[in-house]
């Protein structure tokens, strides 16, 4: 029995150095632009792993230009490449009514998950942010949570929250205002266990694409 773990302890320290060894060494193309970066434990073998958002040269639209993560290992003092993604980040532009800055982004890794965080700005007071949960398992990259705020500062704030784990998805409707004499709607809450037939990849996934009706409602919800 001891020779057996061994063993397989063995393979497995094998394994993850064959791995780790064929991995490229990490350079981002000269044009691109280092926007963020962020480290910490994505596969929990307690060596942190670096995560870069960088502007790339890739025009999209009149003035922006798409983006792309990368996600490197730190293997022997030097940081290899493990996964590239251009469809997770909004372009640096595409932000609506724009402050200077662009898109407000964040990005950080907690817990083991890679959690980004974008704003999408309709005018001064209306306002999309999306916050999507990554996680590497069964070697492979997943989207397991995802949660849309909808939200105007006076009038309104809807939210859908979603555990794709667990297929757990609750949608908040809110509302207020800032006018004393206008009549509030009155909020509303669905909490309900959807169908979902997978739990959706990072690779080809675009924040606040999909869309799915709440059952047994009229509405639907996003993510």
């Amino acid at each position: 029995m001891k020779k057996s773990i061994f063993a397989l302890f063995n393979l497995l320290i094998i394994s993850f150095y064959g791995s780790s060894q064929t991995l490229p060494d990490f350079a981002a193309p000269k044009n691109y632009k280092l926007v963020l970066e962020t480290k910490g434990d994505l596969d929990k073998d307690g060596i942190e792993e670096i995560a870069y958002a960088f502007d790339t040269d890739k025009p999209d639209g009149k003035d922006g230009l798409k983006r792309i993560l990368y996600i490197c290992k730190q293997v022997d003092g030097k940081i290899k490449l493990w996964k590239s993604n251009s469809t997770i980040l909004r372009s640096n532009k595409d932000c609506g009514f724009c402050i200077d800055a662009g898109v407000n982004l964040s990005i950080k890794i907690k817990n083991n998950t890679l959690i980004t965080e974008q704003t999408f700005n309709h005018n001064s007071r209306h306002f999309t942010t999306w916050k999507n949960i990554y996680r590497y398992q069964n070697n492979d990259w997943f989207v397991i949570g995802s949660t849309m705020k909808d939200y105007d500062t006076c009038d309104f704030d809807y939210q859908y929250d979603i555990n794709f784990s667990t297929k757990q998805v609750n949608v908040a409707y809110t509302y207020g205002s800032c006018d004393d004499d206008r009549k509030i709607p009155k909020d509303s809450f669905y909490n309900f266990k959807y169908p979902f037939k997978v739990i959706p990849k990072m690779d080809g996934f675009a924040p606040g694409r999909a869309e799915l009706k709440i059952p047994k409602s009229d509405r639907y919800f996003y993510y």
